[in-house]
């Protein structure tokens, strides 16, 4: 289901059903999938995503270390670190939009 799931492809279709024609897209085994996965993804956490039955029989499940540094989440501190010690105002969040700061309507070229 991690992959028909996000893609809303019926599992037994993905298994290889063919739906004829009349012939139902989701059979109530399909939906009974996707619920369950959904309500089992639901369970991961937001932060680091893993799931509580990863850590259910080995606390060593996962391991924590660095990643290789980002250009694009290295981008986003520079300029977070640019608004200045009060931060950014509520709601407000740094993005990536594609291309050249000198190709964005909103933005000014930054040295």
């Amino acid at each position: 289901m991690a992959y028909c799931g996000p893609r809303g492809i019926p599992l037994s279709v993905f298994l290889g059903r063919v739906v004829g024609p009349g012939d139902p897209a989701w059979l109530r085994s399909d939906r009974d999938a996707a619920v369950e996965w959904a309500a089992h993804e639901a369970r991961r956490c937001g932060s680091c995503g893993t799931h509580p039955d990863d850590w259910a029989d080995n606390r060593h499940a996962h391991h924590a270390h660095l990643s290789d540094q980002c250009p694009g989440c290295l981008q986003k501190h520079r300029r977070t670190e640019a608004v200045g010690k009060d931060g950014l105002p509520p709601g407000v969040h740094v993005i990536l939009p594609r291309g050249p700061a000198a190709a964005c309507p909103r933005c000014k070229p930054r040295d």
